[in-house]
């Protein structure tokens, strides 16, 4: 280089040393030509003096200042040297670089707002290894060195900007935002606006196509300028900056010749990064300047903004604030860097939701994908996190590094204390804090701390809630971990929601304690497992298992701990938790109908019971594996369960659980039609529950005599059953009793020939069964509605509702369902007199309910094979299969049933008087149901 750029390094003494390792470090860049040295180690002894030392100053390009504290106590190098190179630097003639190489306060010298190197001014000895503080010194000089070299290359006066405009780079799911922009700088006056956004959102990037859309080519020609100002920490310094980006020549009067030539026509400018001056501490200075700028009438301007502030002084237009990117962005742009063969991924849609749609995370993902596997790239994130967001060579630019990019927020002057404190807080928390928690997460400061996150958009409010993106959350978290004090409040805070909410759902105040619960999960996970690594972890152990009744009565159990709760209590020896922990595991896997992981974790929990002598433990596990037989139709198995845990529970006085093997037995004989009996244990159970104030137990009970009404077709008494039971059930909050009763009204409907409430009731209960994980009660919504099709002669939609059906049965090995499943695919085959297939579906089913004890399914088996007779004209084989039916109904008693099959007696009976005793059967058994009820199953049966 023929010209090269001139440093000047300014140390003391006995910083001489440090400022050598400096020397040695540009000597090859010096040797090349890119730059000129000078230093009072360059000159013999004796030689230097302050006489030369000033002329050095005055003709160099870049002073680097060494600062230290012997530096700050030096009239020579603070007060003259330093002190002279800032003047320069105000006039925009020279680059100051504070270098920190020892520890000490300079943030209130006249140089403290400046830019440090090495990043983030850590001292140069107070790295391990030297080397890396230097050769990331060197190379911020270096760019430094190319910006003064540009600069002066620019010759004496002011040339038009665009020559100079950089790129577009990749603007992708922004276009709404640009336009937006661009039409407000093109109006005639040209608008000014702001535009607000977080770290990484892509502000730099939008401010960019907005200079480069066409309308704003047209409108200003050549005269569009992008102003970097995140090194300027204050007034001065974005005026040298705007000096610079509109070319004009260092020198005297600097900031007016800048603003005169802006002022001489058309013009629009992108201030990228306001921010760092306005809120670096010169706010007056800054609006100061923008008021000068605004006073143009002709100049538009675009100012991004990191957070939410807005300088005065300017009458901005409204805001326009960038979110993160959609999905679909999000795939475009990583995919636009990566490579179009990653589209599509399954593991692309992972890593990218982790990114959140932040547009600077997901290029730096997509360039750490370049030549890699998406899993292992997801590997990588899971051991290394906000680590792999960096870009070579990029650990100082904001562009380059996610770190760097965080680093100009978290050093925000806004960034309190009791932020910093907040902060450290919420990274470790993934489901952010409840605004209500603020005061209790961080006492007397926590509002006020949330409000300056917000601001600086390190974190957002949503829905009475402060989150946090994830990239944020994970650097933040690997960065700044909480105070110990401040960690140890919060797991406190999350330990005791747990412990006093966790147990409520399913009982009084369920309903409140799921809803209060619900959007914490996360937290109360993260809390949980932190708690469990201590040593002390009895009462973390209590608190996961707490939590048992909030997972099965919402559904949420996925991320809850109690896995890793069951293997700290077996670590320890403690066998009363480790029971508790196995039984919990049990309790959710039987409300998600996983009965073989229920089966086998009450069969583990049952003997650690009898062990350490809790009978409650040993008669609930008991009585639980018999709710798993009675679920599979093994009804003679549950029988005994339950007869074996119901004097477990008197011998304890166990009033609750009494109740609950009672009602269980009303179960079994309501599945095997024995309608009296199960009414009579209902009725039984039922005052012992409101005894104990179970409202679940009550609303189960006032269900199941809903239930033996409808069976009954006793509808009216039904739906007030039902009614009666669902508000229950909602109060507890217990969604697989709101399912249940919401279904069962929908049967009713169904029962009416009310297909469209029937279909409406069907829809509404199906997603909660799936919230809860209720695959049985899934099924039965799935059937119903394929009864539906099937009433409607919707004959290929039904039999698909059934095969969809069939499976989920089986897999909860609920024989009934899957024989009922069968039956009704026979009665398709049947209507469309696919009488072979019909005749080997109805066998099937008549077998498996048999099995169970279904009398009322066998029946109409039976019932359904005669009429397959009846149509090969075979009366006498169609008379003794209705006969056979017939007895069956007659067990129940199912008097329409019985009606029904004495009609089809009568249509093919030998003679007149065995036809008329049929008839008056068939009346006399009708005249028994309520009239309605009686023309809603005639309708029914004829509709199908």
């Amino acid at each position: 280089m023929s010209n090269p750029v001139r440093l000047f390094l300014s140390a003391v003494p006995k910083d001489a040393a440090l400022r050598d390792e400096l020397d040695v470090c540009l000597k090859p860049h010096e040797r090349s030509g890119r730059m000129d040295v000078w230093h009072e180690g360059r000159v013999g002894a004796g030689e230097a003096s302050a006489v030369e030392a000033r002329g050095r100053i005055e003709a160099a390009d870049i002073v680097v200042l060494l600062v230290s504290p012997d530096f700050l106590a030096s009239d020579r190098h603070h007060h003259e040297e330093a002190a002279r190179a800032l003047a320069r630097s105000a006039a925009g003639e020279v680059v100051v670089v504070p270098v920190p190489v020892r520890h000490c306060d300079w943030s209130w010298t006249g140089f403290g707002r400046l830019k440090p190197l090495p990043a983030g001014g850590r001292p140069v000895n107070a790295w391990p290894h030297r080397d890396e503080p230097w050769a990331e010194v060197t190379r911020g000089l270096l760019e430094v060195a190319g910006q003064a070299a540009r600069r002066r290359a620019a010759g004496g006066g002011p040339r038009p900007g665009a020559a100079g405009l950089p790129d577009v780079g990749r603007c992708i799911g922004r276009d709404a935002e640009v336009e937006a922009l661009a039409a407000a700088v093109s109006r005639d006056p040209p608008g000014r606006v702001l535009l607000l956004g977080a770290a990484g959102i892509g502000k730099s990037t939008v401010s960019r196509a907005v200079l480069h859309r066409p309308e704003v080519v047209a409108r200003f020609g050549e005269r569009r300028f992008f102003v970097e100002l995140d090194a300027a920490p204050d007034a001065a310094s974005a005026a040298v900056a705007l000096a610079d980006a509109l070319r004009v020549a260092p020198g005297p009067d600097l900031r007016q010749r800048a603003l005169s030539f802006l002022a001489a026509g058309p013009a629009v400018l992108a201030l990228d990064n306001l921010e760092t001056p306005w809120d670096g501490g010169d706010q007056a200075g800054t609006e100061a300047l923008l008021a000068e700028l605004v006073a143009m009438p002709q100049l538009g301007l675009v100012a991004s903004v990191r957070g939410a502030g807005r300088p005065g002084r300017v009458a901005w237009r409204a805001p326009v604030e960038l979110r993160p990117l959609g999905p679909a962005e999000a795939e475009e742009m990583f995919c636009a860097i990566a490579g179009e063969e990653h589209r599509g991924e399954p593991a692309l849609t992972e890593l990218l939701s982790l990114q959140e749609g932040v547009p600077l995370a997901i290029d730096l993902l997509a360039s750490a994908a370049q030549g890699n596997d998406l899993v292992n790239l997801r590997a990588e994130w899971e051991l290394s996190r906000a680590a792999v967001l960096e870009r070579g060579g990029g650990a100082r630019d904001r562009l380059r590094s996610w770190k760097a990019s965080l680093e100009l927020s978290i050093g925000a002057r806004r960034m309190t204390a009791e932020a910093h404190r907040l902060l450290a807080v919420l990274a470790v928390l993934p489901d952010g804090i409840a605004q209500r928690d603020l005061p209790a997460i961080l006492p007397d400061a926590g509002p006020a701390a949330a409000r300056a996150l917000a601001q600086l958009r390190l974190a957002y409010f949503e829905a009475g809630r402060l989150k946090m993106l994830s990239p944020v959350r994970e650097y933040v978290n690997g960065a700044y971990p909480p105070a110990a004090e401040d960690l140890g409040r919060v797991m406190e805070h999350y330990g005791e929601l747990a412990r006093t909410l966790g147990p409520l759902p399913g009982g009084p105040g369920g309903t409140e304690a799921a809803a209060r619960l619900t959007p914490e999960t996360a937290n109360l996970d993260a809390m949980i497992r932190r708690g469990l690594a201590e040593a002390a972890a009895g009462r973390w152990i209590d608190a996961a298992a707490a939590l048992t009744r909030f997972a099965r009565f919402s559904g949420h159990a996925s991320p809850l701990p109690l896995g890793r709760a069951l293997e700290v209590a077996r670590r320890a020896g403690d066998r009363r938790r480790e029971a508790l922990c196995t039984e919990s595991l049990g309790g959710i896997a039987l409300r998600r109908s996983q009965h073989a992981e229920a089966t086998a974790r009450y069969e583990q929990a049952l003997p650690l019971y009898q062990k350490v002598g809790d009978v409650l433990g040993e008669a609930s596990c008991i009585r639980r594996l018999g709710d798993i037989a009675l679920a599979r139709s093994q009804h003679a198995e549950a029988a005994a369960r339950y007869e074996q845990a119901l004097p477990l529970y008197q011998k304890v006085g166990d009033v609750l659980g009494e109740a609950n093997c009672i009602k269980s037995l009303g179960n079994i004989a309501l599945a095997r039609s024995q309608h009296a009996q199960a009414t009579a244990r209902y009725e039984q159970a039922l005052p012992l529950y409101r005894r104990v104030g179970d409202v679940l137990g009550e609303a189960n009970c006032i269900k199941s005599l809903g239930d033996i009404a409808l069976r009954r077709s006793q509808h009216a008494e039904a739906t007030a059953r039902y009614e009666q039971a669902l508000p229950l059930y909602r109060r507890v909050g217990d969604v697989l009793g709101e399912a249940n009763c919401i279904r069962s009204v929908g049967n009713i409907a169904l029962r009416r020939s009310q297909h469209a409430e029937a279909t409406a009731r069907y829809e509404q209960a199906l997603p909660l069964y799936r919230k809860v994980g209720d695959v049985l009660g899934e099924a039965n919504c799935i059937k119903s509605l394929g009864n539906i099709a099937l009433r409607r002669s919707q004959h290929t939609e039904a039999a698909g509702r059934y095969e969809q059906a069939l499976p989920l049965y089986r897999k909860v090995g609920d024989v009934l369902g899957e024989a009922n499943c069968i039956k009704s695919l026979g009665n398709i085959a049947l209507r469309r007199s696919q009488h072979t297939e019909a005749t080997a579906r109805y066998e099937q089913a008549r077998s498996l309910y048999r099995k169970v004890g279904a009398v009322l399914g066998e029946a109409n088996c039976l019932q359904s094979l005669g009429n397959i007779a009846r149509a090969y004209g075979d009366a006498g084989a169609a008379g003794a299969l209705y006969q056979e039916a017939l007895a069956l109904y007659q067990r129940i008693p199912e008097p329409y049933s019985i009606g029904w099959t004495h009609h089809r007696l009568a249509g093919i009976a030998p003679d007149s008087m065995a036809q008329r005793r049929h008839v008056e059967a068939a009346s006399a058994a009708w005249r028994s149901i309520d009239r309605m009820d009686l023309i809603a199953r005639l309708d029914e049966d004829f509709g199908a």
